[in-house]
C-alpha cells in the first residue's frame, strides 16, 4: 500500500538498514551489497518513495538554511561547511532565509521530494517550529551558533558567554566601568550567552548591571549605528561599547566618529567575530575571533555522522574563542 509522504527514513526503518544505506542504494553509489540494494530498490518501490535523482552521479544532499544575511560572517561558515561537504561526498541545497516561516514553508517541497539527507541551520528564524518539523519527519539536523541548552540537541557553537567575559575583562583592566552593550537577535541562544558574559563581567568588580547601557541589537550595522546614538546621547555616556557582532560594531565606530569623538580614546569598541574587515577598518578592531570555518566543518561532520548512523560521543559541541586586541580599545579617558 503506497503512502503519499514516504520518507528515506521510513524506506530504512522498512528494510533494516540505515538511512546512508538506502540512499547509497537510491543512487546507484557503493557501499552496499547487490542483494541489499535489490532490496531497498523493491521496498522503496512498494512504500511508493519517489526522489528526483537516482543516478551515480549525483551525492547525497544536505539542506542548508541560512538567515538572508550577507556578512563575512556567514560566508566564513560556509566555507568550513563547503570544504566539510566536498571531502565527506555531499552536495548541498541552500535555501536563505527571512525574518518569518514562509521561507522554510516554501524549503519543505524540498523535504516532501525526499532531495535532502539532513538539515544544517544557522541561527535560523523560528527554530522551534522547523526542529519539530524535522522530528516529525525523522530528518536528522544540526544546527550552528545556537543551541537549546539541551546536551542531546546536535548543535556546534562558540565560548560566546566566556569570549565577551574575556572582552570585558580586557575593558576593565583598561579603567572602563560605565560600559555600554548591544544584543544580538534575542531569539538565539548565543545572544544570551554574549549578554551573560556581560553581566559576569561587571559581576566580577562589583559592578551593577544598568539596563540604560543595554541596547537589543540584530547584527546589523544600521543598528549598531542608532544604538550607539543612543548610548552616546546617556547624560553620562559610556566609556566603552561591546557589540555582539563585528558589524555592529563598524556602526558604532561610525557613529563615534559622527559625534566627533576618537575611537580608542574618547570611547572604546569591542565587536564579536574577527571577520576580515575587523583588521582592515581604521582604527582596526579590537574583537572576540570565533572559530567560524572550523564550525561549519564540524557540523557538517556531525551531521554525515547522525545521517550514517555512526557513534556521536557528544551532540553538543563548543568551539573556543579568543580575544583580539587592536586599537579600537584603549584606557578609560581620565574623569
Amino acid at each position: 500500500m503506497q503512502r503519499s509522504s514516504v520518507t528515506l527514513a521510513d524506506v530504512a526503518a522498512e528494510a533494516q538498514v540505515s538511512r546512508m544505506s538506502v540512499s547509497r542504494a537510491l543512487n546507484g553509489q557503493a557501499g552496499v551489497s547487490e542483494e541489499t540494494r535489490q532490496r531497498i530498490l523493491d521496498i522503496a518501490n512498494q512504500l511508493g518513495y519517489t526522489q528526483a535523482a537516482r543516478n551515480g552521479d549525483t551525492p547525497p544532499a544536505i539542506g542548508l538554511l541560512v538567515p538572508a544575511i550577507d556578512t563575512s560572517y556567514m560566508g566564513e561558515i560556509l566555507s568550513g561547511v563547503c570544504s566539510a561537504a566536498e571531502r565527506l561526498h555531499y552536495g548541498l541545497l541552500l535555501s536563505a532565509q527571512a525574518t518569518s516561516t514562509a521561507t522554510w514553508q516554501t524549503s519543505q517541497t524540498t523535504l516532501n521530494n525526499n532531495l535532502v539527507a539532513g538539515v544544517l541551520m544557522v541561527v535560523p528564524h523560528d527554530y522551534e517550529t522547523i526542529v519539530g518539523d524535522l522530528k516529525a519527519r525523522e530528518l536528522p539536523y544540526v544546527i550552528i551558533d545556537h543551541h537549546m541548552n539541551n546536551d542531546n540537541e546536535p548543535s556546534v557553537t562558540a565560548t560566546n558567554r566566556r569570549g565577551i567575559l574575556d572582552a570585558m575583562r580586557h575593558l576593565l583592566a583598561l579603567g572602563h566601568r560605565r560600559i555600554g552593550f548591544i544584543t544580538g537577535r534575542m531569539d538565539i541562544a548565543s545572544s544570551h550567552d554574549r549578554l551573560q558574559g556581560y553581566r559576569d563581567g561587571l559581576a566580577e568588580v562589583g559592578l551593577p548591571f544598568e539596563a540604560e547601557l543595554v541596547c537589543e541589537g540584530d547584527f546589523t550595522q544600521s543598528v549598531g549605528f542608532h544604538h550607539t546614538q543612543t548610548l552616546l546621547a546617556l547624560e553620562e555616556r559610556p566609556t566603552a561599547i561591546v557589540a555582539s557582532n563585528d558589524v555592529m560594531a563598524f556602526g558604532a565606530m561610525d557613529a563615534i566618529k559622527a559625534a566627533g569623538l576618537t575611537i580608542g580614546h574618547d570611547v572604546s569598541i569591542v565587536g564579536f567575530d574577527d571577520i576580515h574587515m575587523a583588521s582592515q577598518v581604521y582604527p582596526p578592531l579590537t574583537t572576540v575571533r570565533q572559530p567560524m570555518a572550523e564550525m561549519g566543518e564540524v557540523a557538517m561532520e556531525m551531521l554525515v555522522n547522525l545521517i550514517e548512523d555512526r557513534v556521536t560521543l557528544s551532540y553538543r559541541r563548543e568551539l573556543p574563542t579568543d580575544l583580539i586586541i587592536r586599537s579600537s580599545t584603549g584606557r578609560a579617558p581620565s574623569v
